[in-house]
């Protein structure tokens, strides 16, 4: 008696009795667009890929060098808690920052870069901002930071060009009307107004890791305004600068974010506490933990947790920003750019590859992609690692990679529902003929598949019989000896109807067979496993006792 099999079987037995073209090229139109909507319209596979990034960056085998010019005045937990004792806590009275801006000035560094955003006066000391605004005065290579609102307030801005010069892009990259207004919060001392200014503004991705750097704002007029580091390199390198914003006005296309290229884990830059460097200005004694700051790049900010700049980056979840905005200094001032494939490109090389493993399927047999399922994906994502080590360009292949591994996943899935649909015993109406097939080794994926392909297209009636087939695939046969032997069965009108066209396929894929053998009516596998052994055994040609 035969047991009925549960409607969600026979339901897997009607996808895997699909044709396989329709099947494999229905994936490819499917996958095709998925990453075409998801890349230009709804863009959520970033994850994955970040994670991934996150864990190449970590685990590179070569970093470029930090620049020795760079060295950080630290804000740190040692030096609010030293400097609260006398000064309260922060924010402390700003001739603090003007004795320590005057002494490192009289050393004659590279630039002085504030990490700190002054945008209101101190009501409580007005005599350090009075000290501090002097200072800026008299510095000739300081930098000072605001904070950029969004764009959508840009409108209901009333500060232009004309209010702070130093922060539009020189010259201006496309101008139309030079009438444009930009959301920020300005300094509120006048020195600073009129000094180098750069917005330093931390744009994470969507899942708040610090990724890339913005160098460049265009506004609405073709103007632009200038990051911090861009403010450093216009003082420190003109020419540099001026390549820079040329290329930019080239290639601009929405904001220019740039990945940013990490050195390495652990403070990459010395730092030096806020605390010794103004007990030296102060008066105090030469400390050995203060160097000389001739022809340095000074950049001055807090990695105190309580002051709150604090952010995720692809080397530690709680990074200092100071830390990031000294990596996007280096990588401007020495022109180690990182840049990304477009998007649409890697949506290419992904459909491209798909539509590739479709015609390798189709070529070959969808069996012989095996061992493409994790040696594709680990391939590409391994060229996406190489290319982190050194080279100006991530090759960001993660996208292609997650699409193989999706593509190769579900075509092989449904290629073991089309197995075990062909290699099923339907109930035949008519006295069954079996024509034995045999290989030297035992059928594999390969040879099989390209078997069904051959009934299924001479001789869809029929079905294939393996002596030693589990369902989901032949990997590890139970018995090899016995997994040679295997024959199409089906009715004997059928097998005759189409013996010269199967005899024409099979002499490629098995290596001995014989006439067709008649057979009784049979319901199941077994039995006809036992009538391919009976039918070997009639031709005499083997022994597979």
């Amino acid at each position: 008696m035969t047991k009925t099999r549960p409607p969600w079987q026979r339901w897997l037995d009607h996808i895997g009795a699909l044709p396989t073209q329709p099947v494999t090229w229905g994936l490819v139109l499917f996958f095709s667009v998925w990453v075409v909507l998801d890349v230009f319209v709804f863009k959520v596979t970033g994850g994955l890929a970040n994670s991934s990034f996150d864990a190449m960056v970590r685990a590179r085998v070569y970093v470029a060098a930090p620049d020795p010019r760079i060295v950080i005045i630290d804000i740190d937990e040692a030096s609010l808690a030293r400097m609260t004792k006398e000064f309260g806590r922060w924010p402390w009275p700003r001739d603090t920052l003007a004795t320590v801006l005057d002494h490192v000035e009289g050393q004659g560094p590279a630039a002085v870069v504030w990490d700190i955003l002054f945008s209101d006066a101190d009501r409580i000391s007005p005599g350090g901002d009075t000290a501090f605004n002097e200072a800026v005065r008299r510095s000739e290579h300081s930098h000072f930071s605001v904070v950029r609102l969004p764009k959508m307030n840009d409108k209901l801005s009333e500060v232009t060009g004309a209010d702070l010069p130093n922060l539009w892009v020189a010259p201006p990259l496309n101008v139309i009307s030079g009438s444009a207004t930009v959301a920020l919060i300005p300094p509120a001392l006048p020195a600073i107004a009129a000094s180098r200014l750069g917005f330093n503004n931390g744009y994470a991705d969507s899942d708040g890791v610090l990724r890339r750097y913005r160098y460049l704002e265009p506004l609405v007029d073709g103007s632009a305004i200038q990051s911090l580091p861009l403010s450093v390199l216009r003082a420190l390198d003109p020419s540099g600068y001026q390549a820079y914003v040329a290329k930019s006005g080239r290639s601009f296309v929405g904001d220019r974010d740039e990945l940013i290229a990490w050195r390495r884990e652990g403070p990459a830059y010395p730092h030096i506490s806020f605390a010794d460097v103004f007990d030296q200005a102060d008066g105090g004694k030469p400390l050995a933990s203060v160097p000389n700051f001739a022809g340095k790049i000074v950049i001055v900010g807090s990695t105190a947790p309580s002051l709150h700049d604090i952010h995720a980056t692809p080397l530690f979840s709680m990074q200092a920003g100071v830390d990031s905005l000294a990596a996007a200094l280096d990588n401007l001032l020495n022109q180690r750019h990182l840049a990304e494939l477009p998007r649409w490109l890697q949506a290419f090389f992904a459909v491209a590859l798909c539509v590739g493993l479709a015609v390798w399927g189709q070529l070959k047999s969808i069996g012989s992609l095996a061992p493409a399922l994790l040696v594709l994906p680990a391939a590409l994502l391994g060229m996406s690692y190489l290319s982190l080590n050194g080279s100006p360009m991530f090759i960001d292949l993660h996208l292609a990679a997650g699409l193989a591994l999706l593509f190769l996943a579900l075509l092989r899935y449904w290629n073991m529902l089309r197995r075990n649909y062909w290699c099923s015993t339907p109930a035949f109406g008519a006295p069954l003929a079996i024509w034995p097939l045999a290989r030297q080794d035992a059928w594999s994926e390969g040879p099989l598949d390209r078997l069904i392909d051959a009934v299924e297209r001479y001789a869809p009636d029929c079905r294939v019989v393996v002596c030693d087939f589990n369902e989901g695939g032949l990997a590890t046969p139970r018995w090899p000896e016995l997994a040679r032997f295997a024959a199409v069965v089906g009715p004997q009108s059928v097998l005759t109807a189409v013996r010269s066209e199967l005899q024409l396929e099979l002499g490629h894929i098995a290596s001995r067979y014989d006439e067709p053998v008649l057979l009784e009516a049979c319901a199941t596998r077994e039995a006809l496993a036992d009538g391919v052994l009976a039918a070997w055994h009639a031709s005499k040609k083997t022994d597979v006792r």
